[in-house]
């Protein structure tokens, strides 16, 4: 995971879904659990035009903690999803919902309905 990536996937017109994490997070895990892990999401993610990064954070780690401070967050969980209709990237709700990501990934696209 790193802002190379993501520019990349950017430069080729690909949504880009963002997941820091870290095993001693709950509410890393309770988001997992409840709506990562969930067909429907599973399904959005998995689709050609998205890029799924994932910032594990279980140990210190100056290059995550870095790019956490570049989007004014100091812990995880952090998800944010970028693409052509959200080239600057928008952050998730700390404690996720299946609609919040499903909706932010259209958004991404450019759809809005």
């Amino acid at each position: 995971m790193s802002e190379q990536a993501i520019q990349s996937a950017l430069a080729q017109h690909k949504r880009v879904f963002v997941d820091v994490t870290a095993d001693w997070c709950i509410t890393c895990k309770v988001n997992k659990y409840n709506v990562l892990q969930k067909e429907d999401v599973q399904a959005a993610l998995q689709q050609p035009d998205v890029v799924a990064l994932r910032g594990d954070w279980t140990l210190p780690s100056d290059a995550i903690t870095d790019f956490l401070k570049t989007r004014g967050q100091v812990a995880v969980p952090f998800n944010q999803v970028y693409g052509p209709g959200l080239p600057e990237g928008e952050a998730l709700p700390t404690l996720l919902t299946r609609d919040a990501v499903l909706q932010t990934l259209k958004k991404a696209k450019g759809i809005t309905q």
